[in-house]
C-alpha cells in the first residue's frame, strides 16, 4: 500500500532527524490497519537517535474522520497545551511527495499499554491503572473545546451519533445482529435521556489505547483517529462496556484481563471530575451498540477478505451479546 517505506522514511531521515541517518526497527504498529509505523533513527554507530510513530492516510481514499490524519495536529496541539499527555508531534506533512499520502510522526513512548486480552502473561491489579486513565479522561473532557479547538468539529448530537453507526447495522452478515441492533438503536433514541455534558471525547477509550509508566501513572494517550465533539458520557459508556465480563459472550470473558465494576469507573470519574454521571448505564448501552455496529462490520470484511483479521472472528460471538445486553441496560437490567 505504501510503496518503498523503508527508502521514504530513511530520506525522511536524512533531511529532519540526522543527515545520514538510517531507519532501523521497522514495524507495523498494533490496532492500525497497517497505516501506523514504529521505527527507530540511528546514526552510523547504530546508536538510537529517536524513536518515533509514523501514522498514514489510507492512500486513495477520501479525507474525512479516521482517514484525515491531518484532523489530529490542531487537536493534539491543543492536549499537548492543556497538558493532558499525549505522545509529543513531532512532524506533519500533506505533502504526497512524501510518502504518498498523508502523514503525521509522533514519539514513540517507553510506556506500555495494560492490554485489554490475554497477552501471555500475568496482568496486574487493574485498579490503580484505571483510576489514573479515568482520572486523565476527566481533563480531556474538561478542556475548552469551544475556546482551544475553535472551528475543529462541530458539536456531534447523540441521535447524529446513533444514525452515524447504524448505516453500518446493514452491512452485517448475520440478518439477526443487524435486527437486533436496530432495535437498541430505538430503545438507544426513545429513552434518551437529554443532559448531555457536550466536550470532546477520545471515542474509543480503553486502556490498550493509553500509554503507562511502571508506577501506573498515565505516560499518554494515544490513537486519536475518532475523536469529536459530543456527549463525553460516551467515553466512560465506552470503558466500561471494554471492562464489564456482562457486556461480552463467555469465549472473551475467559480472555479479559482488565475487568472493572462500572459503578466504581463511575464513582472514580465523578471524584475526578467533579461531575455527576447519572445515566451511565444509558451510556453503556450507548458503547454496546456502536461497538456492536463497528465489530458485526469488521466480521463481514473479514469473512469476505476484504480486510482479513482473525481478531473480528473470534469475537463474532460476541455481537449479539452486545446488542442484547445493550438493550437489558437501557431497559434498566
Amino acid at each position: 500500500m505504501l510503496d518503498d517505506l523503508p527508502g521514504r522514511l530513511r530520506r525522511w531521515a536524512d533531511r529532519e532527524v540526522l543527515p545520514g541517518g538510517r531507519v532501523a526497527g521497522l514495524a507495523p504498529m498494533p490496532g492500525n490497519a497497517g497505516l501506523s509505523f514504529g521505527f527507530d533513527v540511528v546514526d552510523g554507530d547504530g546508536a538510537v537517535v529517536r524513536s518515533l510513530v509514523v501514522r498514514f492516510a489510507p492512500p486513495g481514499v477520501r479525507r474525512s474522520g479516521n482517514t484525515d490524519v491531518l484532523r489530529q495536529v490542531p487537536l493534539l496541539q491543543a492536549l499537548d497545551r492543556a497538558g493532558i499527555p499525549v505522545a509529543p508531534l513531532v512532524w506533519w506533512t500533506g505533502d504526497e511527495a512524501w510518502f504518498g499520502t498523508d502523514a503525521i510522526v509522533q514519539e514513540r513512548l517507553a510506556a506500555r499499554p495494560l492490554r485489554l486480552w490475554d497477552a501471555g502473561e500475568a496482568a496486574p491489579d487493574p485498579a490503580p491503572y484505571l483510576r489514573a486513565a479515568v482520572g486523565v479522561l476527566a481533563r480531556i473532557h474538561a478542556l475548552d473545546w469551544a475556546a482551544d479547538l475553535a472551528g475543529w468539529e462541530r458539536p456531534r448530537p447523540v441521535a447524529e451519533e446513533i444514525a452515524f453507526w447504524q448505516r453500518l447495522l446493514d452491512k452485517h452478515p448475520e440478518p439477526g445482529w443487524t435486527a437486533a441492533g436496530q432495535q437498541l438503536a430505538a430503545d438507544l433514541l426513545r429513552t434518551d435521556p437529554g443532559r448531555h455534558r457536550t466536550g470532546l471525547f477520545h471515542g474509543d477509550f480503553h486502556t490498550n489505547n493509553v500509554l503507562f509508566d511502571d508506577d501506573a501513572s498515565v505516560a499518554a494517550v494515544v490513537d486519536w483517529e475518532i475523536a469529536g465533539i459530543g456527549a463525553t458520557g460516551l467515553d466512560l459508556g465506552w470503558l466500561a462496556l471494554m471492562t464489564d465480563p456482562s457486556c461480552w459472550h463467555p469465549d472473551q470473558q475467559a480472555a479479559m484481563r482488565v475487568v472493572a465494576d462500572p459503578a466504581r469507573l463511575r464513582a472514580d470519574y465523578e471524584a475526578a471530575a467533579g461531575v455527576a454521571v447519572p445515566d451511565l448505564a444509558w451510556y453503556q448501552a450507548l458503547a454496546c451498540y456502536r461497538f456492536g455496529a463497528i465489530a458485526g462490520f469488521n466480521v463481514r470484511l473479514h469473512r469476505t477478505g476484504r480486510r482479513p483479521d482473525p481478531l473480528y472472528e473470534d469475537m463474532a460471538s460476541s455481537v449479539p451479546v452486545f446488542f442484547a445486553r445493550g438493550t437489558e441496560l437501557v431497559r434498566g437490567g
